[in-house]
C-alpha cells in the first residue's frame, strides 16, 4: 500500500514538473516575440556661424615696397566691411606672408614677368549673423573697385545649436519608432507590450549641397517591444 502511495506522489510530482516546465517554455516564448523599430527625426536649419576667409596680395621684386603697397589695401578692405555692418569685433587679422617665387624666377622673366616676391594679406571674419555675411560675400567683387585685389576667398558655415534640438527631436524620433511598432503588431496580430530596451543613434549634421549654409540635422532611435 505504502508503495502504491509513493507511485501515485511520484507520479503526480513528475506531472506537475512537466507542467511547470511547459509553463516556463511558454513564458520564455513569449518574452522572445519581439519587435524592432526604429524611428527618425530630421531638421533643417540655418547654420548659426559663418567664417569667412580672405586673402589679397600683390607681386613685386621689392619686399618693403610691397609691405607699404599692401597696407592700404589693408584699411580699404576693413573700411569696406565696417561700411556694410561688420564691426572690428568679428575681424581677425592674420600676419601677411610672403613668398619667394625664385624657383619661377627665370621662367617668368623669359615670359615677360620679372615678380619675384609675393605678398599675401590675410584676414577672417567671424560672425553669427549667418546672412549679412553670405550677402556680403556675393558682392566681394566690389572690392576691386576700392583696390582690394582678391587672391583667395572663401566661407565656411557652422552650426552650433545642437543641444537645443535634442530633447525634441530624441522625442520625436521616439514617437516615430512606436508608431512603426505599432503597426507592425497591428499586421501580426498582435498587441504591442512592454518596451524591452532603447537606442540612442548619434546626432548627424549634413551640409546642403545646393544650400551651403543650410545644415540637415537628423537622429535614429531603436525601440525594441515586446509583442502580446
Amino acid at each position: 500500500m505504502k508503495n502504491q502511495i509513493g507511485a501515485i506522489i511520484v507520479a503526480i510530482g513528475i506531472a506537475l514538473s512537466g507542467y511547470f516546465i511547459y509553463l516556463g517554455i511558454e513564458s520564455f516564448a513569449a518574452k522572445d516575440r519581439v519587435v524592432n523599430a526604429k524611428g527618425l527625426s530630421e531638421r533643417m536649419v540655418m547654420a548659426d556661424k559663418a567664417i569667412w576667409t580672405i586673402s589679397f596680395g600683390l607681386l613685386g621684386n621689392d619686399v618693403q615696397v610691397l609691405y607699404t603697397q599692401l597696407e592700404p589695401q589693408k584699411k580699404a578692405l576693413i573700411k569696406f566691411l565696417n561700411k556694410n555692418g561688420i564691426s572690428d569685433d568679428e575681424i581677425v587679422l592674420s600676419p601677411s606672408t610672403i613668398n619667394d617665387r625664385s624657383t619661377w624666377y627665370d621662367w617668368d622673366k623669359k615670359q615677360g614677368t620679372i615678380e619675384r616676391y609675393s605678398l599675401t594679406g590675410n584676414m577672417t571674419i567671424v560672425s553669427s549673423d549667418v546672412e549679412k555675411l553670405r550677402q556680403l560675400q556675393l558682392r566681394q567683387l566690389d572690392l576691386l573697385n576700392v583696390g582690394v585685389i582678391l587672391d583667395n576667398s572663401y566661407i565656411r558655415y557652422e552650426y552650433t545649436g545642437l543641444n537645443d534640438l535634442k530633447p525634441e527631436m530624441v522625442e520625436e524620433a521616439t514617437v516615430n519608432a512606436r508608431i512603426v511598432a505599432n503597426k507592425f503588431a497591428e499586421d501580426a496580430n498582435a498587441k504591442l507590450g512592454n518596451l524591452k530596451s532603447a537606442r540612442q543613434g548619434q546626432f548627424e549634421i549634413e551640409s546642403d549641397d545646393v544650400m551651403p549654409h543650410m545644415r540637415k540635422v537628423r537622429v535614429v532611435t531603436t525601440m525594441e517591444y515586446y509583442l502580446k
